[in-house]
Formats: structure tokens, C-alpha cells, sequence
């Protein structure tokens, strides 16, 4: 029954409306999230080169999600480039396009022996895949993790833990009831009274919500859910609807967001909002846009009023576009009397343009700029450094370049500049690396790279290099990795020198049950960090 739904779900996010093309529609799963970058998990990487988009979908959407940077023979490393929260497990999908006079050959084997490749062709009619007007499909997970900090430092060790709940059940025995939820929570030993004073200092919902379809294009929803149309704006507490009209959609919203503390529920932060999308797909070419208009309140009283415009599209051989970006329609001014007075406005805010064009099977380049707000993290154990350098490096204008030497040498560099008026200056960055997969006789996949940062709160460079292998048929994946950190904050000229090392081991136990262990070590010219991260992962 899953091999059928997926089919099924295949053949609505990639419609071919005219010719004869075939595609492979290649199933991956995100295994590892870094500051940085994404890192997918396939059965094999073959069709997939560097400079390719990945996709995730949600309900009968296909959304550009991931650029892939560099790959082996069985994982992509990607960077993000929508607004979606990923998180380990979650299902991507590669869109390989063959001519139609190739022999397509089908995996015999599913990624983690769960979703199977898909050849789909317009030729294909979904009668022909289920004759059952809704199909069950069952997805989730269950994880336990534990996070240990030690150093030498006059500051506590700590131990802290996190446990995590994802399902997805979509038509729940063939019925028109669906139900998915992302829930976390987390405490620290010896600190179990901030869990008590209010729990939402642990406990985090993402998502939680049950979905009703009243037919094939109109659906309801009730609870917290994130809406790929209108991602933007994150999650909403409440009702969402949704019609759906041949290419054609349409929906809106009310309830509440989410308290910006906490994450908690809070009834004082009323929203509501409407959205229409437009999607067609033709020959292999596809476009996408969708506009949202949303009003959201604080206690009573208008907090923002905005207009939000969302577009991708591959109209052109080789180039694939994707944009967003907000136009705030209200605002609050002081007169001279000192009263608060509002009015309407038109004033552009975050801005998102990608731009990326596959010159050659070897080399692709790609170009953006990000006027974006920085990410608030309600969960996060990303080093000082990582956070620094992740806020300093995502926004502002950026251009990158792959080229692959040969079928496994792949180098790639990128960089940015970004100047805003709340900076003390300009702020500048260059990344590069190479990475060679599967070394001759000794089967290791090696990367080298180097970062230089320029800013009014960090300059230094970082040079570092990582080597990972699968082992014992792909069940173990092992690595390691060192960099080198040398940088100033200008603000006191304080001067600091890391060395970082890190290791990693993942054991695929069996089919749906896995085990991994990571280790940094961060050692300064007196103090030494080290933190351990265990992670154990069922999936059903």
C-alpha cells in the first residue's frame, strides 16, 4: 500500500502534461543537519550532479528546498534555499530527467529499505497505480538524544537530553482524515524547575494538526501546521482551508502564531490571512507563485499588516529562479504630540532572490541576495562560532560556483557582501573547498575547505578537512574531521585560536532502527571543550 501511494504521490507533484519524457524520481532522506548545510542520504547519487535542486512536498506541492554543493556516491551535501524547517528523516526527492529512448532502470532496493525510486512517465494514469479514492500512508519516528558538555572551565559540565516525536499519517485507514505532528522535548539535569515554572520552556510543538478532506480539491485543517503556500510566516495555530482549482489554489487562515518566548500557545497574538497559488508543470519546465495577504494582531491592537509574493520557475534551459519577499502595509508613527498614529504604507522587507544556471554537466553557477530577518532558534546547540559565522554569512548578496573535474573530483567555491545601516561596516566572506569521493584503494571520501570572514563582529579564517567512508555495506558510516580556527573580535581585539576535531559514527541496526555517535573537541591555548552527542533513532 505505501509502494502504491507513493506512486500515486509522485505522479501529482510531477504532472507531465504533454511529450513523451520519462523521469526518475529518486527518494532521499535528510540524515545530518550542520550550521551550514543540509546533508542527504540516497541509494545512489547516479543523475544527480552538483548544482541540482532537491525538492520536498506537501500535499499536491512541489517546492524547491534544496541546492546540491558537492556529493558522493550515495549523499548530497546541499544548502537550503526556502524557508523550511528540516529535520532529520524527512523525505527529499531528486528529479532526474532521462530521454525517453533509454532502457530506465528501477533500484531493487528502497533508501532504508522504506520508498522505492519511481520511473514516472505522462503516459502513466493514476487510475492505474490505485483504484482506492484515498490511500493510507504512515510515516514517522521516535528519537532519544543526549548532549554533553565538559570542559576545564570554572563553568558547569551539563548534561542535557532531548526526546522526539514525527508522524505522519495521511488518510488514516483509506479514510479522509489526516493527522501530523513534529513535537520535542528537552531538559537539562539539575535544572528540572525551569520545566515546571512553564513547560514550554521544554516541550516544543512544530506541528500538530488533523486535516479533513472534504473531496479530492478542498480540505480543512485544525491546529498548529506550517502552509508550504505562505511558509513565510512560519506556524499558525487555528483553521486553515484550502480549494484547490485545476492549477489553481486558494485558501486562508485564522488563529493565533505561536508566543515569540516560547514557542507556547498564545490567544493575544490573533492572525488571519488569505492565499492564492498558481502551478503549472510542461515538458519537463515548471513554474510556481502564490501570494498571501496577512493581518497580525497583539492584544487587541494591529501589529503587523503585510503582503507576501512567492515565485519559482525553470522556464529557461538550465535556469532555475526562485524569489520571495514581504511588503509591510502598516505602520505606527509618533507625532509631535507624542501620540501613536497609524497609517498605511508599502514598504518592501524580506527579500529573497536565487538564481542558479547549469552552464555544463560540469560546472554550475548560481547567484543570490537575502534581505531576509535571521532565524530566531527556539532549540539550538550551535556553538558561539557557528552562530556568529551563520548570522554574518547568510544574508546579503552571494554567488557560487561547482565544477567537477571528473566524475569524482568536485570543487566549488562561494561568496558574500553584505552592508547594511545597523552594521558597523561591511561585511565580507569567501568559502571554498574540494572534495574527492571514493579515493583509489582506499575508498574514503575526503573534502578539504577554507573560510575567510570580514565583519564588524568577527574577522578570521577557518581551514579544515573531513574524511567519512561506509563500511560493512553501507550499515556503518564513520568519519572524522579537523579545522583550524584563527579570528579577532574587533569590538575589544580579542584574539583567539581553535583547534576543532570531530568524529562521527552512525550503525544502521537494522531496517528502521539506527545509532550514532559525534564528538567535537574544541581546544583553546587553556581551555578544552568536548561535546558528545548520542542519538538513537527508531522509524515505523
Amino acid at each position: 500500500m505505501k509502494r502504491q501511494f507513493l506512486k500515486f504521490l509522485l505522479l501529482v507533484i510531477f504532472p507531465v502534461l504533454n511529450g513523451q519524457n520519462v523521469y526518475d524520481i529518486l527518494p532521499g532522506q535528510v540524515s545530518f543537519i550542520s550550521s551550514q548545510n543540509i546533508y542527504v542520504k540516497f541509494k545512489s547519487t547516479n543523475g544527480i550532479a552538483s548544482g541540482d535542486t532537491l525538492f520536498i512536498s506537501s500535499g499536491n506541492k512541489l517546492i524547491p528546498s534544496l541546492l546540491v554543493e558537492n556529493l558522493s556516491s550515495t549523499s548530497c551535501v546541499c544548502r537550503p534555499v526556502s524557508d523550511h524547517t528540516f529535520t532529520i528523516s524527512d523525505l527529499i526527492f531528486a528529479k532526474v530527467i532521462r530521454k525517453a529512448d533509454k532502457k530506465a532502470e528501477i533500484d531493487s532496493k528502497a533508501i532504508a529499505k522504506e520508498v522505492r525510486p519511481v520511473i514516472v512517465s505522462d503516459t502513466t494514469s493514476p487510475d492505474l497505480i490505485s483504484k482506492k479514492e484515498y490511500s493510507e500512508i504512515i510515516r514517522g519516528s521516535i528519537s532519544a538524544y543526549s548532549y554533553s558538555d565538559i570542559s576545564n572551565t570554572a563553568g558547569d559540565n551539563s548534561q542535557r537530553f532531548r526526546y522526539t516525536l514525527s508522524l505522519y499519517a495521511k488518510n488514516i485507514s483509506d479514510s479522509r482524515f489526516s493527522f501530523e505532528n513534529y513535537i520535542s522535548f528537552r531538559h537539562k539535569t539539575g535544572d528540572w524547575g525551569e520545566v515546571k515554572s512553564n513547560v514550554f520552556n521544554a516541550l516544543k510543538i512544530y506541528t500538530l494538526a488533523v486535516k479533513y478532506d472534504l473531496n479530492k480539491s478542498t480540505n480543512i485543517s485544525l491546529g498548529r501546521i506550517i502552509n508550504p503556500s505562505i511558509s513565510s510566516i512560519g506556524a499558525a495555530d487555528g483553521f486553515q482551508f484550502q480549494k484547490i482549482f485545476d492549477k489553481f489554489s486558494t485558501g486562508f487562515l485564522a488563529g493565533t502564531r505561536p508566543d515569540y518566548s516560547d514557542y507556547g500557545l498564545n490567544i493575544k497574538l490573533l492572525q488571519f490571512g488569505a492565499w492564492v497559488a498558481y502551478k503549472t508543470q510542461k515538458e519537463g519546465k515548471y513554474t510556481e507563485s502564490s501570494m498571501a495577504f496577512m493581518q497580525q494582531m497583539n492584544n487587541g491592537q494591529t501589529d503587523r499588516r503585510f503582503v507576501y509574493f512567492q515565485h519559482s520557475n525553470s522556464i529557461i534551459k538550465n535556469v532555475s529562479f526562485f524569489g520571495t519577499f514581504e511588503v509591510d502595509m502598516y505602520k505606527l508613527e509618533t507625532d509631535i504630540l507624542n501620540n501613536q498614529i497609524s497609517k498605511s504604507t508599502f514598504n518592501p522587507t524580506g527579500i529573497y532572490l536565487s538564481l542558479n544556471y547549469k552552464a555544463s554537466k560540469a560546472l554550475s553557477v548560481s547567484g543570490s541576495y537575502d534581505a531576509r530577518k535571521n532565524v530566531i532558534y527556539y532549540e539550538t546547540y550551535k556553538t558561539f562560532l557557528d552562530r556568529i559565522l551563520e548570522t554574518e554569512m547568510r544574508q546579503g548578496f552571494r554567488l557560487q560556483a561547482n565544477y567537477r573535474f571528473t566524475k569524482d573530483i568536485i570543487f566549488g567555491v562561494q561568496s558574500g557582501y553584505r552592508y547594511l545601516k545597523s552594521d558597523p561596516g561591511s561585511s565580507k566572506n569567501v568559502y571554498g573547498y574540494i572534495t574527492y569521493n571514493q579515493i583509489p584503494g582506499l575508498n574514503l571520501t575526503g573534502t578539504v575547505s577554507a573560510t575567510y570572514l570580514e565583519s564588524g563582529y568577527l574577522n578570521g579564517t577557518i581551514i579544515g578537512g573531513r574524511l567519512s567512508k561506509d563500511i560493512f555495506n553501507d550499515k556503518i558510516q564513520v568519519g572524522a574531521g579537523y579545522r583550524y580556527v584563527d579570528y579577532t573580535l574587533p569590538e575589544n581585539k580579542l584574539k583567539i585560536k581553535q583547534n576543532i576535531a570531530e568524529a562521527d559514527i552512525s550503525w544502521q541496526i537494522y531496517d528502521k532502527l539506527s545509532f550514532s555517535v559525534s564528538y567535537e573537541g574544541t581546544f583553546e591555548k587553556t581551555d578544552h571543550y568536548n561535546r558528545f552527542y548520542l542519538q538513537l533513532r527508531k522509524r515505523f
